[in-house]
C-alpha cells in the first residue's frame, strides 16, 4: 500500500502553522503551505507568506561563549496581558536617562554667540523673569571710518574663526589702556585712555575706536571688560588651574580601579533580549543599582583601599561601559515601538493589531476545541538562564557560574506542565536539536491516543528554538511513524503571552530567598512552585537524552521557506520544493558522545566557589570536565 506523506504549513495573517499528516500515496511526498481554515483545504489550495519559517538551523545561542557579541537590538515593548494562570505584578521602572548639556537651548545659543553666529539673547522686563527669547543677529563686517578696506575682511573672519579665549587675548594684546593726560573736570569718572591697533600683515597700526570695533563686529563694553582684565596683553583668568581637570586627575587612579571592577564581575548575554548583543549584562545575582554599588564600596574598595568615587559617577560609568543589569523580559514589539514614534504609518500598525488580535482569537478558539477533546493543544517556551550556584555570598559577584536551562510544554486542558530542565555541563548547545528533543519525548510520552487526536502546539518566533527545518522535520516524521495530524502555530512577534508564562513566573517567585548549591536544587523549587491542581512535572535531562535532528539525511525538506532570497513576495504559494523519499526514521544519533566540557576559566571559577559551598555538594564540581 503506497503512504503519502506531507508537511503542510499555514500563516494566517499572525498565526503560522505547521500541519502535519500522513495521506497515502508513497510516490508523492510533498510540503504543502496553506492558509489557516476551519474547514480542510486540497493541498493544490494550500498557499503561505515567507516570512513564517526560518530556511535552516544555523543560529546557535551559547550563553557565555560570546559575550562580546557586537550584534545590534533594541527592546520591544512588552503586551501587558496576562494568561489564566498568571499572577505575576509588572513593576516597570523608567530608565534613568543621562543629560547632554550640549543639547541644552542655552548651552546651543551660548556656542552659537561665541561664533559669531545668530541666537537668542536674554530679555527681563521689570517685574518678570529672565526669558531667552531675543533674536541677536550674527557678527558682520560694519562700515570703516574712512580707511582702506583691502585687508579688514580678512581680519574679520580670522577673529571670529578663533575661540573665545583666543579672541580674548588678541583684543587684550591690541587695545592698551594708558592713564588720562587731559583731566576735564576734578572728580571725573575717566580712568584711562584706550589705544586700538589693528596689523595689516607689517606691523600695527593705530586706528580709531570705530575702526576697531566695526572690523571685528564686538562691542565696546565687552572689549573694556576684557582690557581691564588683563594684563601684559594676557587674560588674567588664562592663567587660572582647572580645578575640574585637577579633580579629574586626582581621581585618575580610582577611575582606573573602577574599570577593573567592571571588568571583574561575570557578565551574560539576556535570552530575551538576543537582539540587544551590543549591551553586556551582569549576571544576575545584582539585581539593582544599589546592590552593585554596595558591593563596590563594602567590598572591592575596601579589599583594595580605595576611597571609592561617588555614586553618580559609578553610574555614569557604568553605562557607559555599556553594561546593563540583567532583568529578565519577554521580547517587546518593534513595530508598536516604531508606530510610537512616529516611524511606521497608522496603517500598518493597524495591520499588526490586527494579526496579533487574530492570534489571540485562533487561540481562544483553539482552547474550546481542546476543552471538547477533539485536539491536544500545548503551548512551548524557555524560561530565561538561571545560574548555579547562586546565593548572597560576596565572592560569588566575581565568578562565572553554571548556566541551567529550563524547556517547558504547558498543556492548556489538563494544565500538566513537563519542565526539561539540563545544565551546560550536559549540552553547551542551545541550537534546534536540543528543544527539538524534549518536544519528540513530550509528544511521545503524553500525546499518542488511541483516536488519534490532532495536535495544536503554539509557541513564539523564536529561530533556533521553534520556527526551523529541523524542528519541522522531526514532527514530520513523528506524524508519519504515528499517522497523528500536528499543527505548529507561531504568535505575532511582540505579543507572544502564552501560559508557560505563569510557569516560569510561578519558578520566580519561589526563587526569591532561596539559596541554589546544585542545578538539582531548581528541580526541587519548580515542584514546589504549584500545589494545585498538580505540582509541575520535571525532568532533569543528561547528554545522553539529546538526539541530532539536524542531519541532512534525515531531513525530507532542506529549507521550508516557499522564496529562496529575502523580500519575497507574501501572497500564499505552494511550496516549490520536493521531499528526499525516504521510510520513516525509527531513531536518531546521540547529540553528543560524552559529556560536554567546560571553558577552563568558567571551571576554575567553579572549583573556587566550592570555598562557600556544603561539602556535600563538592563531588558534582569535581566531575565536571575542564576543555
Amino acid at each position: 500500500m503506497n503512504t503519502d506523506y506531507s508537511l503542510t504549513t499555514t500563516c494566517d495573517e499572525n498565526i503560522h502553522l505547521s500541519n502535519i499528516h500522513c495521506d497515502g500515496n508513497n510516490e508523492n511526498q510533498r510540503i504543502i503551505l496553506e492558509n489557516n481554515e476551519t474547514e480542510p483545504r486540497t493541498r493544490q489550495q494550500a498557499l503561505v507568506p515567507y516570512e513564517c519559517f526560518s530556511d535552516d538551523d544555523s543560529e546557535i545561542y551559547e550563553p557565555l561563549d560570546d559575550v562580546n557579541n557586537q550584534d545590534s537590538l533594541l527592546e520591544e515593548e512588552q503586551d501587558g496581558t496576562k494568561t489564566d494562570d498568571e499572577n505575576e505584578i509588572n513593576c516597570a521602572r523608567k530608565r534613568k536617562r543621562m543629560p547632554d548639556k550640549n543639547d541644552w537651548v542655552r548651552n546651543k545659543n551660548k556656542r552659537l554667540r561665541m561664533q559669531g553666529k545668530a541666537y537668542l539673547g536674554f530679555t527681563k522686563n521689570k517685574g518678570e523673569k529672565i526669558k531667552q527669547n531675543m533674536p541677536r543677529k550674527e557678527r558682520n563686517l560694519k562700515k570703516t571710518c574712512g580707511s582702506k578696506q583691502y585687508c579688514r575682511k580678512e581680519m574679520f573672519n580670522k577673529f571670529w574663526s578663533m575661540d573665545w579665549n583666543q579672541r580674548k587675548v588678541f583684543v587684550a594684546s591690541h587695545v592698551f589702556k594708558t592713564p588720562t593726560y587731559r583731566k576735564t573736570k576734578e572728580h571725573s569718572r575717566r580712568a584711562g585712555t584706550y589705544a586700538y591697533y589693528l596689523n595689516d600683515g607689517h606691523e600695527n597700526l593705530q586706528v580709531c575706536r570705530t575702526m576697531f570695533i566695526n572690523t571685528l563686529d564686538i562691542g565696546y563694553k565687552t572689549i573694556q571688560y576684557w582690557v581691564d582684565n588683563s594684563a601684559f596683553g594676557m587674560t588674567k583668568d588664562a592663567a587660572k588651574v582647572s580645578t575640574k581637570d585637577f579633580v579629574r586627575k586626582r581621581h585618575t587612579e580610582s577611575y582606573k580601579f573602577l574599570g577593573e571592577f567592571f571588568d571583574s564581575l561575570p557578565k551574560l548575554p539576556s535570552h530575551y533580549c538576543r537582539r540587544d548583543t551590543l549591551k553586556l549584562y551582569l549576571e544576575y545575582s545584582f539585581q539593582t543599582m544599589n546592590q552593585l554599588y554596595g558591593v563596590y564600596t563594602d567590598n572591592f574598595c575596601r579589599e583594595k583601599i580605595l576611597v571609592p568615587l561617588g555614586r553618580n559617577v559609578f553610574v555614569k560609568t557604568f553605562k557607559e561601559s555599556n553594561l546593563a543589569l540583567y532583568t529578565p523580559k519577554k521580547d517587546q514589539c518593534n513595530l508598536c515601538f516604531s508606530f510610537k514614534y512616529g516611524n511606521i504609518t497608522e496603517e500598518e500598525h493597524k495591520v499588526h493589531i490586527e494579526r496579533k488580535e487574530n492570534a489571540r482569537q485562533s487561540k481562544v478558539d483553539d482552547k474550546i476545541l481542546a476543552e471538547k477533546g477533539e485536539i491536544i493543544l500545548l503551548t512551548i517556551d524557555l524560561q530565561a538562564v538561571k545560574l548555579c550556584p547562586y546565593l548572597p555570598a560576596n565572592k560569588i559577584y566575581f565568578k562565572t557560574k553554571l548556566c541551567c536551562h529550563n524547556f517547558t510544554v504547558y498543556d492548556l486542558r489538563s494544565r500538566d506542565v513537563m519542565c526539561y530542565w539540563f545544565s551546560e555541563n550536559e549540552n553547551n548547545q542551545l541550537k534546534a536539536s536540543t528543544f527539538t528533543s524534549c518536544i519528540i519525548d513530550y509528544l511521545q510520552e503524553n500525546c499518542l491516543t488511541p483516536l488519534k487526536t490532532p495536535i495544536v502546539i503554539y509557541s513564539d518566533g523564536c529561530g533556533y528554538q521553534n520556527r526551523n527545518n529541523v524542528l519541522a522535520n522531526a514532527l514530520l516524521n513523528f506524524s508519519i511513524q504515528h499517522n497523528i495530524v500536528v499543527f505548529q502555530k507561531y504568535l505575532e512577534p511582540g505579543h507572544t503571552q502564552m501560559e508557560c508564562d505563569s510557569v516560569h513566573s510561578g519558578i520566580e517567585r519561589c526563587l526569591r530567598h532561596r539559596e541554589i548549591h546544585l542545578p538539582s536544587d531548581y528541580v526541587s523549587v519548580t515542584t514546589e512552585a504549584r500545589k494545585t491542581p498538580k505540582p509541575y512535572g520535571v525532568k532533569t535531562l543528561d547528554y545522553t537524552f539529546f538526539k541530532d535532528y539536524s542531519s541532512s539525511k534525515y531531513l525530507r525538506y532542506s529549507s521550508i521557506r516557499p522564496g529562496k532570497k529575502s523580500f519575497d513576495p507574501e501572497d500564499y504559494i505552494e511550496l516549490p520544493v520536493r521531499p528526499k523519499i525516504m521510510p520513516p526514521i525509527l531513531s536518531y544519533p546521540p547529540l553528543f558522545n560524552s559529556p560536554p566540557k567546560l571553558k577552563t576559566e568558567k571551571w576554575q571559577h567553579l572549583q573556587e566557589l566550592k570555598s562557600i559551598l556544603p561539602k556535600d555538594t563538592h563531588a558534582f564540581y569535581d566531575s565536571i570536565l575542564p576543555s
